[in-house]
């Protein structure tokens, strides 16, 4: 039976630190899911800077605009609450880079294993950005292992994240996760897209993940796990999760268990079909 892992990457595979500003207020977020901010209103959207915000965000003029730094760069939309307006992503006229380099100058005072990433949440329907933030981690110590041992397990690793190709490819060949098992820049459509893609040719799927976007491949995969090692978890996804971890390492019994239930299955299937 073939057999799959999807992970998410940031609080599943990653212990992540995600510092927040509110451009309004001027103030800090803690312990919140970027993706949950998105939710709270219709029209936001979550655009991801695709290039190393420590290249090509730091040393930038932090009056010149936003709107017109992003016309400069390569950048994306990583998730949604429709409907949005994509024109409406680039008519902000107020906020400056500033406002980027704030978050990523506090994060830089961790000690960050990963990549460094830079974001927005903007109001499409207004044009106003309302968020900047800065995201960077470490790679839970598990992992490496917990990768490992499913791929001796005969089972196949993937991850499916929303964090830009450059983030996800670092941790995959950190982790041991081919490039051509790596979906980054993955929307909540595309992570719930590439599990049934996956189940169609012929894998069992299990869905690892911690956020609200990852809650639609949840529901199309044959077991959702949530974990919960990272501390902050969305609670839809709580809510969607069969099964709920404190440890990623967890999910090597739980993926024996799967296989030995759908292998004991399968016997008695065939056994029926002999005994006609």
């Amino acid at each position: 039976m073939k057999t799959a892992v999807v992970f998410d990457a940031s609080g599943t595979l990653l212990g992540i630190k995600r510092i927040v500003k509110n451009v309004k207020t001027q103030k800090f977020l803690c312990n919140c899911q970027t993706v949950d901010i998105v939710d709270m209103k219709k029209g936001r959207s979550l655009i991801i800077l695709k290039e190393n915000p420590l290249k090509v965000l730091q040393s930038e003029n932090p009056d010149k605009l936003i709107s017109d730094f992003l016309n400069g760069v390569k950048w994306g939309i990583s998730y949604c609450n429709p409907p949005i307006n994509k024109n409406g992503v680039l008519n902000d006229v107020t906020t400056k880079v500033k406002e980027l380099q704030d978050p990523l100058n506090v994060l830089k005072r961790f000690e960050i294993e990963t990549d460094y990433g830079s974001a927005i949440i903007v109001d499409t329907i207004r044009g106003n950005i309302e968020y900047t933030i800065a995201t960077g981690g470490y790679v839970f110590s598990e992992a490496y292992d917990t990768i490992k041992k499913l791929e001796e397990m005969g089972v196949s690793t993937f991850i499916a994240s929303g964090d830009s190709k450059l983030f996800i490819e670092k941790l995959g060949n950190a982790i041991g996760v081919e490039n051509s098992c790596l979906v980054s820049e993955a929307h909540h459509n595309l992570k719930k897209d590439f599990v049934i893609n996956l189940k169609n040719e012929g894998y069992k799927v299990i869905m690892v993940g911690d956020a609200s976007n990852d809650v639609p491949a949840m529901i199309e995969s044959d077991l959702s796990v949530v974990t919960l090692q990272n501390g902050n978890v969305s609670k839809i996804a709580l809510e969607t999760a069969k099964v709920k971890i404190e440890n990623i390492s967890e999910i090597i019994p739980i993926t024996k268990n799967f296989l030995e239930k759908k292998f004991n299955k399968q016997k008695v299937l065939k056994n029926k079909n002999v005994k006609r």
